[in-house]
């Protein structure tokens, strides 16, 4: 599965972030499991693939079209993390006190410098822009 976190312009796969490139045109990009179009929301590329990541305008559920040069190889699911799910998503991948950490660094509260210093560490390991999420959080 690959995670769009949508406010920071970033897909996550396998653990690890990359930049997306945005598609400022109405183009198609497939067709939705519902029967409804997809259009292209974002472009993503890899060493030796290139992934479209559409949106339904029907139902808005999002899906990945991955290609290997210009073949198609498979569609895969994508989960939407939004604004208001990025505290839910941050929670799966690191522990209740680094996630404290964040949330006090954000709000400008006390926290563990240590617990702070372990979900910075995680988050760039991933390649996550912490200054962003932690801008989100505020």
């Amino acid at each position: 599965m690959i995670y769009l976190l949508e406010p920071i312009g970033k897909a996550i796969i396998e653990d690890v972030a990359h930049s997306l490139e945005e598609v400022n045109e109405r183009l198609f990009g497939g067709f939705c499991d519902c029967g409804g179009s997809m259009f292209q929301k974002f472009w993503l590329n890899l060493k030796e693939m290139r992934i479209l990541i559409s949106e339904c305008e029907k139902c808005w559920k999002n899906h990945a079209y991955i290609f290997n040069s210009t073949k198609f190889v498979k569609k895969d699911e994508v989960k939407l993390i939004t604004k208001n799910e990025i505290l839910d998503y941050l929670k799966s991948i690191l522990t209740d006190l680094e996630v404290e950490a964040i949330i006090g660094k954000a709000k400008d509260k006390t926290y563990k410098p240590q617990d702070l210093a372990r979900a910075k560490k995680k988050l760039n390991d991933m390649n996550l822009p912490f200054e962003s999420l932690v801008d989100l959080l505020r």
